[in-house]
């Protein structure tokens, strides 16, 4: 009986939802995820996404990566997206673009035989993102989506994984 339900609201949801890549349409949401660098920290971000073309759209953000050992960083980045829209409730797409980061690492600096100092290195780097992303239409307002991308910053470098909620309007 589950079941059936389920394959019911399924049926349902399906009927009402759209590719929401229609050349005009904007998109606004949040990003929760993680970083892979040597660290590891998590990251809160907001974006906002506009189709050019039904195909091709341009997605910048601003991201948080919350600190960790003492290291934490703010991202903006400059992407775009080239989407195939697999069916009406589904799409995947390559991205591609700019980041530009602000490093801030916290903690005890060590100078060897002279001693250590409590002390702060800041740090901002310009680099690149390359990666794949889905995302389920989930309503004609409501997109999901899972994104991961590969952040090229010298010193910096790392994998992102991360989950996306959108409002499309």
């Amino acid at each position: 009986m589950k079941k059936l339900i389920v394959m019911c609201m399924l049926a349902i949801i399906s009927m009402s939802a759209f590719a929401q890549t229609q050349q005009g349409q904007s998109s606004f949401g949040f990003n929760l995820g993680y970083g892979f660098n040597d660290n590891g920290n998590a990251l809160l971000g907001v974006d906002y996404r506009y189709n050019f073309t039904d195909e091709v759209r341009f997605a910048p953000s601003l991201t948080y990566f919350v600190k960790d050992n003492g290291l934490s960083a703010w991202a903006i980045d400059m992407n775009v997206h080239y989407v195939f829209k697999l069916s009406e409730m589904f799409g995947f797409y390559p991205l591609a673009g700019l980041d530009l980061s602000f490093w801030k690492w916290k903690g005890i600096l060590d100078f060897g035989h002279v001693g250590s100092t409590k002390g702060s290195i800041n740090e901002t780097r310009f680099g690149a993102n390359v990666g794949l992303g889905g995302e389920v239409y989930a309503t004609d307002q409501l997109t999901v989506g899972l994104e991961f991308k590969y952040n090229i910053i010298k010193d910096f470098d790392q994998p992102i994984l991360a989950v996306r909620v959108g409002y499309n309007f």
